[in-house]
């Protein structure tokens, strides 16, 4: 995101000194969009409050899609953050990856152990990457 916020200066300096009218208007169109875009995600990260349930044999993510345990490799666990793997899948989807809110990580990890136990799933404690 600082990259985006450092690439948006430069070309707001550029629009800003450039005197060709077509380049100057689709600048700042690219420069409305890419400042839209840091918007929605300072929004998504601060004002989202995704939640993932875990039932006896599937689990029903964030975007309360359902996904059978049968359609899940393992479960990955990196510090906090924590992510439910799909099978045939390199990335885990970002509605699979989730962190437990301060005061519930006890119980909320004892909850993944016993749901990955039960349904026959390793669980991995190490890095991995997600798709959006």
């Amino acid at each position: 995101m600082i990259c985006m916020l450092a690439i948006e200066a430069m070309l707001f300096r550029n629009v800003i000194y450039d005197e060709n009218g077509i380049l100057k208007y689709s600048l700042i169109v690219i420069l409305t969009y890419i400042l839209g875009y840091i918007v929605f995600l300072i929004w998504r990260l601060f004002f989202t409050k995704p939640s993932i349930t875990l039932e006896s044999d599937h689990v029903i993510s964030t975007k309360h899609q359902r996904y059978d345990a049968s359609q899940i490799e393992c479960v990955y666990m990196n510090y906090r953050r924590i992510g439910i793997k799909l099978y045939g899948k390199r990335l885990v989807p970002m509605d699979l990856c989730f962190y437990f809110q301060r005061g519930q990580e006890t119980a909320g990890v004892k909850a993944v152990h016993e749901w990955a136990e039960r349904n026959d799933k390793e669980i991995k404690h190490k890095f991995f990457q997600t798709l959006a």
